[in-house]
């Protein structure tokens, strides 16, 4: 009897089987399992195996599982694309289907994909992949049947949101009661019954004792309360100010150490999700990627198409993904390479080494590189590649003071032109670059002179001038006229080019060390990035290059840097530096390097994931669902769904400029600004203009929709000191009328209540109109901000709060919840600039500001009385910013400024994944130095992880 009882207590009723990534998942599910129609006095209701709490450290842990398996009845699979990948999990379904169990496997989904084709009776595997299709096409021929799996990825989502789930959710009970039904052989239906019968009497039970022991109790009670209370408060304090103080952290290591702050940065949010952590989560695009390389990386170059980049490593050049920084390929054959360079069209990719030898590869497809032909036209080591433009010739320079012309007409038989030897007085230098025409060749000594040759078609290289200039770095503007020169004198020196025979100096650039040892434009031109042989990098707006402005400096680096090379749309600048020693495999230390790679827009570094052509935004200028976005000039609709931004069409309005929109709240009008249109958005690759009943004058007016979509207001007709309030239906409007106001805004709904908060027309005050009666609008309230005229307005989505904008750049926050009594709550000056727009995210406790001074700031708004800064998304500049706007599903902001608008992520559990993927885990090491009070538990898992190790090794098997 007693092993009868034994063996009885090692049995299982359910086997959970799951990948370390849904360990939470299964935490949770377990507990509800074993909770699920408990009474009080039992321990669990059923026995439910999972291996971090079942197992110990074992020296053979899969005849530990099996024995598992073997004592339980049924196997639920928690299924995801890790665990579809993790062998321990399809091992243990083989293990199922190998016993005859199939009919007793449940499925719990909790990510990816999961398709059932009936026709086929089987998943449609094209489109699955939460599963393993071998394992589970095998247990499907055992037991034909459609398999029972309930849908638990909002669970996931919620653990990697919040990391908890209250146990008495209702979704969890009713997901769970689909598991525990088969498994008791009991209805659902009668089990949920049960379930909150047992929960009831239980709450019954304790009210009783609590009403019997209240008299004696209430002090000891109340007393408790408070001290939990107490501790709640100060345990929610001491996460607040370790997150607070991990951002700090985080921001001032970002450029040097950059893993390490996105590391801190997710650990940050999981210990307190505040709108300071949200701020800058939003801003750490800013936060450059790190490519570690094989030794010294002495080159880079990006593919013109901008898909690859190939990087001079010292095993070789390798091929990467620019998109995913991942490594694709490592081209064979060098010993050591030394320099490389992309042709014009991006299908040949040139590589020279350290002995002189020359490949050219055949990168039309770069994820299967043609190696075409291997020269050795020089002795001496290659310095610098450059194609020729369109021209069929290669140019290089080597050891030795030497420039050779390379012909690849064919590119399996190139061939020496010509070879120019010493035809200065002293070496060349690394500095050699080709105009885009190919006509040009510039190409620097070691004697601090640049000489400008003539290519001529026959591949002859003809010294047309030789200039007193920094020399060791070069290179050409898109359009080539002008010419970037750097040197050891700690100067770039910018020339104009017009006439190649004739070269003027447009400017100097100074203020890096130790010399600059590579240049880069952008496609467009405007913006050169210079790098220094103390790790610097300085970007440089040279639109005009007589007055070149100073851009962001980039400091991640710690040593020279030897490459920089930007993407085709000038989004993504490479940048490669010898800048750490490691010890390598053999236990020698070598110098190895990293490339880095920064998100800039124009000259300034940038945290935004996408840009637009065209400055223009409204604040209603996303549809509800926030996959269209409404801007530029011309006014232009775009998908912003996806990754890429793209246009789906353009409105023929009077003002080519740009125009002034607003959508609907159900996202089926559009309504333009003047002349006041209204556009079917149906079919948002077609939209129809439905009524336009505005005159037309020049400018372009504010143009906002009434939360309830029946109201829309405009500037008046004529343009001038009033507003005019329509009447929307059936995509008409009828004028209603007329408010006295600016009619250049800023204006307002205080969401869903009829008030429309508007500037005066001499802007020192704002209106709150009540529009109950749209017909007859009566001044509900006025207030003076007091601090200056008034430029920008936005409503909370309470619609209890304003936020104003003035033109000394104060921000402040108003209560307007009784427009008779309205309060000023609080202010914040931290633009240097007049407030040009503002914006409320929809969850109300962030928003943002833009200003004349070229920023974007993000706030804290949690606390009305107080709003503080979280960070500052700078987009360019140049510009003032035109509009800023957050979308109504809270999953973007857009930000538009000169000639560009530009997105940022604002999802947060989306950013939280991109943190996590691009930097390595947390050590133990650095985590003792930044959270040393708390025991090791990195925010992100680690890819060693997703296979399964002991207990021993790391709390879990899964």
């Amino acid at each position: 009897m007693a092993k009868t009882d034994k063996a009885d207590e090692t049995r299982h009723d359910v086997f959970i089987s799951y990948s370390q990534r849904d360990h939470r998942a299964a935490k949770a599910f377990q507990q509800s399992m074993e909770n699920f129609g408990r009474p009080w006095y039992r321990p669990r209701e059923l026995r439910v195996f999972r291996d971090t709490t079942n197992l110990s450290a074992s020296p053979d842990l899969w005849k530990d599982i099996e024995e598992a398996l073997a004592r339980s009845e049924w196997l639920i699979v928690l299924a995801s694309p890790e665990a579809a990948d993790s062998p321990w999990v399809r091992d243990e379904i083989k293990w199922w289907i190998a016993h005859g169990r199939t009919d007793r496997m449940l499925i719990a989904w909790t990510r990816g994909s999961l398709e059932w084709d009936a026709s086929r009776k089987t998943f449609d595997w094209s489109r699955t992949d939460a599963l393993p299709e071998t394992e589970l096409a095998d247990a499907l021929a055992a037991a034909p049947r459609v398999p029972r799996w309930v849908d638990l990825r909002w669970l996931s989502r919620q653990l990697e949101e919040h990391d908890h789930v209250n146990a008495n959710d209702p979704q969890l009970l009713l997901d769970v009661a689909e598991f525990v039904a088969p498994i008791r052989d009991v209805s659902k239906d009668a089990l949920i019954g049960g379930h909150l019968r047992l929960r009831r009497r239980r709450n019954q039970t304790v009210a009783a004792g609590i009403s019997t022991l209240s008299v004696l109790l209430v002090l000891a009670i109340v007393l408790g309360l408070v001290a939990e209370r107490q501790r709640d408060t100060a345990t929610e304090q001491q996460l607040t100010a370790t997150s607070r103080q991990l951002v700090a952290e985080a921001v001032s290591i970002r450029d040097t150490y950059p893993d390490l702050a996105r590391q801190l940065l997710v650990q940050a949010y999981r210990l307190s999700p505040t709108a300071q952590v949200t701020g800058a989560l939003i801003d750490s695009a800013a936060t450059p990627r790190v490519i570690r390389t094989e030794g010294s990386p002495s080159g880079v170059a990006i593919s013109p198409r901008g898909r690859v980049m190939a990087v001079a490593e010292d095993g070789g050049a390798v091929l990467y993904d620019t998109a995913s920084a991942r490594r694709m390929v490592a081209l064979k054959g060098q010993n050591r390479s030394t320099a490389l360079a992309f042709s014009h069209d991006a299908g040949l990719l040139a590589v020279g080494d350290i002995d002189g030898r020359l490949q050219l590869w055949n990168v039309a497809s770069p994820a299967r590189p043609e190696l075409l032909a291997t020269v050795a036209p020089t002795s001496g080591g290659v310095r610098t590649l450059a194609f020729a433009g369109k021209k069929p010739w290669l140019l290089m320079s080597s050891d030795g003071a030497q420039i050779t012309v390379v012909g690849v007409h064919d590119p399996v038989r190139p061939r020496v032109s010509q070879t120019l030897q010493s035809f200065a007085l002293s070496g060349l230098s690394t500095g050699l670059a080709t105009s885009p025409s190919g006509s040009v060749v510039a190409a620097g000594a070691d004697d601090g002179k640049v000489r400008v040759m003539r290519l001529t078609d026959a591949g002859r290289l003809r010294l047309l001038k030789t200039l007193d200039s920094p020399s060791a770095s070069l290179g050409f503007s898109p359009d080539g006229q002008l010419l970037a020169a750097g040197g050891s004198d700690y100067t770039t020196h910018l020339w104009d080019m017009g006439d190649p025979a004739s070269p003027r100096r447009h400017a100097v650039l100074n203020g890096q060390s130790l010399g600059i040892e590579a240049v880069a434009f952008t496609s467009e031109g405007g913006t050169l990035a210079t790098g220094a042989g103390d790790g610097s990098i300085q970007l440089w707006d040279v639109h005009d290059p007589r007055r070149p402005q100073q851009g962001s400096p980039l400091t991640g680096h710690s040593s020279r840097i030897y490459g920089l090379a930007f993407t085709p749309d000038g989004r993504t600048l490479a940048s490669a530096s010898a800048d750490g020693a490691e010890r390598a495999a053999d236990g020698t230390d070598r110098l190895n390097g990293t490339v880095r790679l920064w998100n800039v827009t124009g000259a300034v570094r940038s945290s935004a994931y996408a840009s637009i052509p065209g400055g223009q935004v409204s604040p209603q200028a996303f549809d509800p669902k926030g996959d269209l976005l409404v801007a530029g000039r011309p006014t232009t609709v775009w998908n912003v769904a996806g990754a890429e931004p793209r246009s789906t069409a353009t409105l023929v309005t009077f003002n080519q400029g740009g125009q002034f929109v607003s959508f609907s709240p159900d996202g089926g009008t559009l309504a333009t600004g003047i002349p006041l249109k209204l556009w079917d958005m149906t079919d948002p690759s077609r939209p129809r203009e439905a009524a336009g009943t505005a005159p037309v004058t020049n400018g372009s007016t504010p143009v906002l929709f009434h939360p309830d979509g029946e109201l829309v207001v405009s500037a008046g007709e004529p343009v001038s000191d009033h507003i005019q309030v329509w009447k929307v239906g059936r995509h008409r409007a009828v004028p209603l009328t007329r408010l006295p106001a600016s009619d250049s805004g800023p204006w307002a709904f205080a969401a869903d209540r009829d008030i429309l908060a508007a500037a005066r027309a001499d802007k020192k005050a704002v209106h709150l109109w009540d529009i109950t009666h749209p017909s007859e609008p009566s001044t509900a309230g006025t207030f003076e901000p007091g601090t200056g005229t008034v430029t920008a307005l936005a409503a909370a989505p309470d619609g209890r709060t304003l936020l104003v904008g003035d033109s000394s750049g104060t921000v402040t926050t108003w209560d307007i919840g009784d427009p008779d009594h309205v309060r000023l709550l609080g202010s914040a000056e931290r633009h240097t600039g007049s407030i040009s727009y503002l914006a409320f995210h929809p969850d109300g406790d962030l928003a943002a500001s833009a200003s004349d001074d070229g920023s974007v700031r993000l706030w804290d708004t949690s606390d009305r009385s107080n709003p503080r800064e979280t960070a500052a998304l700078l987009a360019e500049d140049r510009f003032t910013t035109s509009g800023i706007a957050f979308s109504p599903d809270g999953d973007r902001i857009a930000v538009a400024a000169a000639d560009t608008t530009h997105l940022w992520d604002v999802r947060i559990s989306g950013i939280l994944r991109r943190l996590c993927a691009e930097s390595a885990p947390i050590t133990r090491s650095q985590w003792a130095q930044y959270l040393p009070e708390r025991a090791y538990d990195p925010p992100c898992e680690s890819p060693s992880q997703q296979s399964r190790q002991t207990p021993a090794q790391a709390g879990s098997t899964s």
